[in-house]
């Protein structure tokens, strides 16, 4: 009876996780001089990484932190979406908080670029349904 119980809490408990909103956070990333730029939206804008254009005019997304690559695609824009896949909310916002503003004279949307949104992490207490223990 008591596992019954206990199977129960956890079924609404998962429930209740699932039909959590979710925050959805706007992101773009662009290809300018090699180099691939990201703005969340606050509008800071940051250089995340190289993008490398191969003899094979192929190019590759080479992040600063982490190592993460797309390999190689056929133009810059084409890059950049196979990036987005491999980026998380909790990433990008780590490298916001940390970077330093990257300096662009010019128009952002002039530049090869890519639109998307990435789930922001819910808070442990919002997903659990506990409160934080205070000491």
């Amino acid at each position: 009876m008591a596992n019954e119980s206990r199977e129960a809490r956890g079924h609404i408990r998962n429930e209740a996780r699932r039909s959590l909103p979710q925050f959805d956070r706007p992101f773009r990333v662009f290809a300018h001089d090699g180099r691939v730029l990201a703005q969340n939206a606050a509008g800071k804008l940051i250089d995340i990484g190289a993008l490398d254009r191969a003899a094979s005019a192929a190019y590759t997304v080479r992040l600063d932190v982490d190592g993460i690559e797309t390999g190689p695609h056929p133009d810059e824009e084409a890059a950049l979406r196979a990036l987005v896949p491999l980026l998380s909310f909790d990433y990008l916002d780590a490298l916001f908080t940390s970077e330093a503003d990257a300096r662009f004279d010019g128009l952002l949307d002039d530049l090869p670029h890519v639109v998307f949104t990435l789930p922001e992490t819910m808070p442990r207490e919002m997903a659990d349904g506990r409160p934080r223990q205070l000491f």
